[in-house]
């Protein structure tokens, strides 16, 4: 078996035979195809593959790849950061407080169901009212810390734009809003095997009616996702 970007190596089958399910692999037969790993036996590879539109979030059927032993060439293990991409699917359960325009503070707590494209829904308290605010907004990938390198098991930081806009009903200011976010993620080398993963969020929230008196929030909370 060789990592991706290495050398070729003589094929071991019984390496094959011993990799985890849901391994991503390289299989190189007359073309080289990229897959999910299920199983191997003395004879046959299976493996499957999903298209996924990570911009929208579309995830189409699966695919299964059955691969005759005699045929293969080479099996490389693909290192891939799922974390360079949006989430298919994300739950977190939120909480803050920040600073309005006239600097008095307000809290909140709320959930977020996102993917590529989602929204957050929180119950506020601002200027002494309660209220309630839903925003729409996407989730892009911007920076990740320490960089990726291949089989790398150590935790790493992972930086997200999220524009967005959103409405803010109940007492107090608001209405419509534009809003600008960075989130931090603290993470571990795979996604898929994390129950939850901590994250702090800044936030800036620009009134359609009045976009210089905005107000500044930082949110603290728990993801759990799916890449």
């Amino acid at each position: 078996m060789a990592a991706s970007g290495a050398a070729a190596q003589t094929l071991d089958w019984q390496a094959v035979e011993k990799l985890s399910p849901r391994t991503w692999i390289s299989v190189e037969t007359q073309k080289r195809t990229e897959c999910s790993f299920q199983r191997a036996t003395d004879d046959m590879l299976y493996c499957e593959f999903q298209h996924v539109n990570w911009m929208f979030g579309a995830v189409g059927p699966k695919t299964v790849h059955v691969f005759d032993r005699a045929e293969i060439r080479e099996v490389r293990i693909v290192y891939f950061d799922y974390s360079s991409r949006p989430p298919s699917l994300l739950f977190a359960l939120e909480g803050g407080g920040g600073l309005d325009s006239t600097h008095q503070a307000s809290s909140f707590a709320g959930v977020k169901v996102s993917g590529p494209i989602g929204w957050d829904l929180k119950y506020d308290r601002i200027q002494g009212n309660n209220g309630c605010s839903f925003e729409y907004q996407a989730m892009l990938p911007i920076l990740r810390i320490p960089r990726f390198r291949g089989n790398n098991k150590n935790k790493f930081l992972r930086l997200y734009a999220e524009p967005g806009l959103g409405y803010r009903g109940g007492g107090g200011p608001f209405g419509g809003y534009s809003s600008a976010k960075v989130m931090a993620v603290l993470l571990p080398s795979k996604w898929l095997d994390s129950p939850g993963a901590p994250y702090v969020e800044f936030q800036r929230r620009f009134p359609f009616e009045s976009p210089l008196r905005g107000d500044n929030r930082l949110t603290f909370g728990v993801i759990v996702a799916n890449w």
